[in-house]
């Protein structure tokens, strides 16, 4: 009943057109806030000026408990005025130096057995104090009697002020208590400039506030036909009706209460589409700045969402030359389905399948494009690797027939050379002959190496020393030739336990690649080997040149069978290496510029006990 007759009372002095309800409204709710908050602004001021009073005091205290050392627990054979003049003598200056640095603070010390103020600074105002007994109800001697600081605001020796006390404790001892003041006039003085600088900040902002409502409010009431209208054409064919309200806010009410329920159900679904794909997606305006991006397409890239948004894609790509399929879908209306192109993600370069459209709105405008991609790589890798392992099956077929065809007229011809060397006496005809079998034994081992690489065999498993294997190949690289052209340096890490591993084929792997980075150094070089732990579960070891580099196109192709970037071999030795490393579950890893030498990296799991074939 009295909320009704309330209501009689308050209805009549509300406006009846919708901009003196804004105005209204709009003051009302600066207004209030703003007394809140001078109103909170100034108690939080006031409490965190004395709180920094406080702190700034305590800190005079403790400046003066640092500076007496062990002065008062060094008695003086003299009579108590003496003892108080003398330590007067040392102590005064460096209270008058501490006072000084903190104008209108007054401080001193206190000594219990004298009983006695020792000194008190500034000294022209104070001095007299000098050797005056404090009262039996000073809070000071509370101080003294309990060991504990204090904080005391009252009247005292030097009138009204904030006193912050704390006790002189030496070897547990209370000798005495430190003090520094400041009179509170100078405090209420500061807090009274604060409230008068709060009033006039708060000031300013309501008349500001004020100002901008009485402007808005205009445009608001000039506008609310436009927004009515187009928020009515957005909503059309929508049934949904919110409870009707008086006036024109009604019809904004039910325009957005429609547009919102549409918007509503429709960006759920779309987001729930995109959230969940398994492909990336991702959407630029027609600018071609990035509207939307799923998580699947932040994982593939690389890319974060929060950097993109909003930015232009094409960004992305300036230092790469990279032709973005659906930047050219937006700009030409070319689109693309399934499209396999090479990636530059964040931190490689990947395969995927792309599909782009463009975006048009219900009046048939373009607004955007759209991009639709799956990462390929993992597939592709597994289809050169499948295609590589039936490759190398039908080489080792291939290769085992033509080493035995070739290896029997060989071992005839060789025959035939040695009664032929060992009849024929003739100088040339003896160089030839040499010749002649030092070339039949370099095919043979070319065979031989044929023969290894064609002919899959299960390895000796055993528990292995990365670090001791690394020191008998070194004995065998580092001939005399070679240190005198060659620096080696290694570093092994002593922590290393023992893998399950075949000892003899890691031992060729290793000695494969140091005579690799041997002959990437023409004149003189170095070359850096360490162990080291790779994670939890890998060992790892380290071969760094400082040879000639290898080219990036060359760098893809080094492991490939027969290819070789030397003027004499077989391009086995690499091949032979990753198949042994292969069948131990590990990996080779390669960083290298031209120019700048090679780093390959040795990667073998701890726990893996072998059974594939090498």
């Amino acid at each position: 009943m009295r909320f009704s007759y309330l209501r009689k009372i308050l209805t009549p002095l509300i406006p009846r057109k919708l901009r003196n309800q804004l105005i209204m409204l709009a003051v009302g709710m600066v207004t209030l806030p703003l007394l809140t908050i001078g109103y909170v602004a100034d108690s939080e001021g006031r409490a965190a000026l004395i709180a920094e009073k406080e702190k700034k005091l305590a800190a005079v205290t403790h400046l003066l408990d640092e500076a007496l050392g062990d002065r008062f627990n060094q008695p003086l054979p003299l009579p108590r005025e003496r003892q108080i003049a003398a330590l007067n003598h040392q102590l005064s200056e460096q209270t008058e130096r501490i006072a000084h640095a903190f104008p209108g603070i007054g401080a001193g010390y206190y000594h219990r057995k004298l009983d006695a103020i020792i000194t008190y600074a500034p000294q022209a105002q104070y001095q007299d104090n000098v050797g005056v007994t404090i009262a039996a109800d000073h809070p000071g001697r509370e101080v003294m009697a309990s060991g504990e600081p204090r904080v005391f605001s009252g009247k005292q020796v030097r009138g009204h002020i904030l006193n912050s006390m704390i006790p002189i404790i030496r070897h547990g001892e209370v000798l005495g208590y430190i003090w520094a003041n400041e009179l509170s006039e100078d405090i209420r003085i500061q807090a009274e400039r604060l409230d008068i600088n709060i009033l006039i900040v708060l000031s300013a902002g309501l008349l500001l506030s004020l100002l901008l409502i009485v402007l808005a409010s205009g445009r608001v009431s000039a506008n609310i036909d436009v927004i009515t209208r187009g928020l009515d054409n957005l909503a059309q064919d929508h049934t949904t009706r919110l409870p009707a309200l008086p006036g024109e806010m009604g019809q904004i009410s039910r325009s957005v209460n429609t547009l919102a329920q549409t918007l509503r159900e429709t960006q759920t679904l779309n987001d729930l589409i995109i959230e969940n794909a398994a492909d990336g997606v991702i959407a630029v305006d027609k600018l071609g700045r990035v509207t939307t991006m799923n998580p699947a397409a932040e994982h593939i890239t690389g890319y974060p969402l929060r950097e993109l948004l909003g930015k232009p894609y094409s960004s992305l790509f300036t230092d790469t030359g990279f032709d973005s399929p659906v930047l050219e879908t937006l700009q030409q209306g070319t689109g693309h389905v399934a499209l396999e192109i090479s990636f530059p993600a964040r931190e490689r370069t990947i395969e995927i399948s792309v599909t782009t459209s463009q975006i048009h709105n219900a009046q048939g405008e373009l607004i955007g494009a759209l991009v639709i991609f799956s990462d390929l790589t993992a597939r592709k890798e597994r289809q050169r690797r499948q295609a590589q392992t039936e490759r190398l099956a039908t080489l080792g077929e291939l290769m085992a027939g033509v080493a035995h065809e070739v290896r029997n007229p060989l071992t005839a011809i060789k025959g035939y050379a040695q009664i032929l060397r060992q009849q024929d006496m003739q100088p040339t005809h003896q160089q030839y002959l040499s010749v002649i079998l030092k070339e039949i034994d370099s095919i043979n081992r070319v065979i031989q190496q044929l023969l290894d690489f064609s002919r899959p065999r299960h390895g000796h498993w055993q528990p292995v020393s990365l670090n001791q294997l690394l020191d008998e190949c070194l004995i065998l690289i580092q001939t005399a030739g070679v240190e005198a052209r060659i620096e080696f340096t290694t570093t092994c890490d002593p922590t290393l336990g023992m893998i399950e591993a075949d000892g003899e084929l890691l031992k060729q792997v290793l000695l494969n690649m140091l005579i690799n980075a041997v002959q990437a150094i023409t004149t003189r070089g170095h070359i850096a080997i360490r162990t080291f732990m790779w994670d939890d579960d890998h060992q790892a070891i380290e071969i760094r040149d400082d040879g000639c580099g290898i080219a990036p196109d060359c760098q893809k192709k080094i492991f490939d069978p027969f290819f070789t970037t030397k003027a004499s071999g077989t391009g086995l030795g690499l091949a032979l290496s990753q198949r042994i490393i292969t069948a131990h579950h590990g990996d080779i890893l390669l960083t290298s510029e031209p120019g700048h030498g090679a780093t390959f990296t040795l990667l073998l799991p701890l726990h893996f006990q072998g059974t594939q074939p090498l």
